[in-house]
């Protein structure tokens, strides 16, 4: 028996947005199953004709995502044209079939995109500025994940499940930081925010929250390689998510309550040494060297 098809499509272009692109279809997956999402580059096989396979995948879909990058619009094609002014575009032709078949269109704007300006689309596509799009920003980008997630999962009908999570058994006697003691962060940890949010459980949490920008996905996925060591070494945890070059942390301590203590200024402090010792100078080298070579 073959599987279901695809209830949602995602489309996007490779040079905008290709790594986010993927990494929500794998949300999406864990959420409502392998087969929920069609998106090209996994869900089209060689020997299959792409013209037909995007045409049958629209159809099949229920909603469509359209993901806009800072480059959405702007990229072009070998010859200097816009790729979205080409009838056979294939970004433009999945939003025009889209729009074609009355499917739920969605944008999700990243990386601070905004929705374009109605004189600079084909008018083919140009409703797309009269939809609502959902922003995804990199601060929060957990939080904004899941709620995307779950919008997508209410219009299709469907529930995520709830995965139950095995935290370790205390073995410190931790206090929660005072109102006093949070707001002296400012001082230690100059580049953290305290934020709160609601957990998978309903609960309100309280965490330390900062976003680490790496010149390369091999720089950000060694960070966090490098500080896994310290990380098992004190057992504590914490819930990062890596997206390309971008590391978000949230530091809080679960068994009083998700409150920020001092084991998450300890670790946050860690990881702003380890960041700053050994990436942002070699950053700033690569800047100059690209500086030296232009002069």
């Amino acid at each position: 028996m073959s599987p279901p098809a695809a209830e949602i499509f995602v489309s996007y272009r490779r040079l905008d947005s290709a790594i986010f692109s993927q990494w929500l279809a794998n949300q999406l997956r864990t959420a409502y199953g392998p087969n929920c999402v069609f998106i090209d580059t996994e869900s089209i096989r060689e020997a299959e004709v792409w013209a037909s396979k995007i045409r049958g995948a629209l159809e099949a879909a229920r909603v469509v995502i359209a993901v806009i990058g800072k480059r959405w619009l702007s990229i072009k094609d070998e010859f200097e044209r816009r790729r979205i002014d080409d009838p056979n575009d294939w970004v433009r032709r999945e939003l025009e079939v889209g729009f074609e078949l009355g499917k739920t269109v969605v944008p999700v704007l990243i990386e601070d995109a905004q929705i374009p300006v109605r004189a600079a689309l084909p008018p083919s596509v140009a409703r797309l500025v009269d939809l609502q799009a959902r922003v995804i920003t990199a601060e929060n980008i957990a939080a904004d994940i899941s709620a995307f997630v779950s919008d997508i999962g209410e219009r299709l009908g469907k529930t995520p499940p709830t995965v139950p999570v095995s935290y370790p058994f205390p073995l410190l006697r931790v206090k929660a930081l005072d109102a006093e003691n949070l707001s002296r962060l400012a001082l230690r940890l100059p580049d953290w925010r305290v934020a709160t949010r609601m957990g998978d459980d309903g609960k309100q949490r309280t965490e330390l929250v900062r976003s680490y920008e790496f010149e390369s996905f091999e720089d950000a996925i060694h960070f966090m390689n490098t500080a896994i060591r310290f990380i098992a070494r004190i057992d504590h945890h914490p819930d990062w998510t890596n997206i390309w070059r971008t590391v978000i942390v949230r530091l809080t301590t679960w068994d009083i309550g998700h409150q920020p203590s001092m084991l998450d200024v300890d670790l946050a402090a860690y990881l702003d040494e380890l960041y700053g010792g050994n990436y942002v100078r070699r950053l700033s080298k690569g800047e100059l060297d690209a500086t030296a070579g232009m002069s």
